[in-house]
């Protein structure tokens, strides 16, 4: 049987597909959810031109999907994270996952320089995949989850929602811990509604000792958030300040957004931040690899 590689010609079968997958710690992908209809949401908003863009290339045999790979394009940066290369059948994998990079890296080597990739350390076909392609390993991380049953919540007043005064502070702050991220802090103001919060403690005069950015779904079949960053300039460490910013941070999601789920990323290597985390009720749920793939400029 002949295998096509061709965009989605079904958004909701692909995103069963991606679901059922990613579920799976050996195929899972950190960039992708785990929920169908949470993924297909996805796929609508964030690739919200997918049929007739460059997003998604899939390979079909007999209309039954095999194998898919996505980019979440950042054109300004030209960066891309991947989603994938996600193959159904192992034994497959090297001949699928090869024809699926092939035909979308060649669609977008104008669009894209530096190429992303977030696995799961039990994703070995993937991950040797990337380091064969000449990736770069940079760093480990956990992706920490909670319920509102079992975490710790406390309001503290020092902590308040961000204003326009202390933008220089936050940037600052937000530029010294995360020089190289997906959301710059311009872009995380950007982001600010009624879902998306910058939580921040408040220094004297404009200055801020250290901020939280939280999101959560608005979706409330979902229920779930996400702390995305939190940092504490250095000559406020080892204070509290973290502390009470992430239960500041979990207050608000549980208790404002009524969320019953929360998860968060953070260096495997910090084990600072990772008993603060534990402590306030988190638990592993995955454990992932940080790669990048750069394209030499012609």
């Amino acid at each position: 049987m002949t295998i096509t590689f061709t965009i989605p010609t079904d958004l909701k079968k692909m995103a069963h597909f991606l679901a059922s997958l990613n579920s799976n710690s050996n195929y899972h992908i950190g960039y992708c959810g785990e929920n169908e209809n949470e993924i297909y949401q996805t796929l609508l908003s964030d690739f919200s031109v997918l049929e007739s863009s460059n997003s998604f290339i899939v390979a079909y045999e007999n209309k039954e999907i095999l194998g898919a790979i996505g980019l979440d394009i950042d054109e300004g940066n030209k960066q891309a994270e991947v989603w994938g290369p996600y193959v159904k059948d192992p034994e497959r994998f090297q001949v699928i996952a090869t024809q699926l990079w092939s035909k979308l890296s060649i669609l977008n080597q104008k669009t894209v320089k530096k190429y992303s990739f977030f696995i799961n350390t039990e994703n070995t076909l993937v991950r040797q995949f990337v380091l064969d392609m000449n990736g770069i390993e940079n760093g480990n991380y956990y992706i920490l989850h909670a319920s509102a049953d079992n975490i710790v919540c406390e309001e503290e007043q020092e902590i308040i929602y961000y204003g326009p005064s202390y933008y220089d502070s936050f940037v600052n702050l937000h530029e010294l811990s995360f020089p190289d991220t997906y959301f710059k802090a311009d872009e995380i103001i950007s982001r600010i509604n009624d879902y998306n919060h910058l939580l921040i403690y408040k220094d004297k005069d404009e200055g801020i000792k250290g901020y939280v950015y939280v999101e959560a779904d608005p979706d409330p079949k979902h229920g779930e958030g996400s702390i995305e960053y939190v940092s504490v300039y250095p000559e406020y460490q080892k204070q509290g300040v973290g502390t009470k910013l992430v239960r500041a941070a979990l207050n608000h999601l549980i208790f404002k957004d009524s969320l019953i789920e929360i998860t968060l990323c953070v260096g495997a290597e910090n084990e600072k931040a990772v008993h603060l985390y534990k402590a306030s009720g988190f638990q592993v749920k995955h454990e992932l690899t940080y790669l990048k793939k750069e394209i030499p400029s012609t």
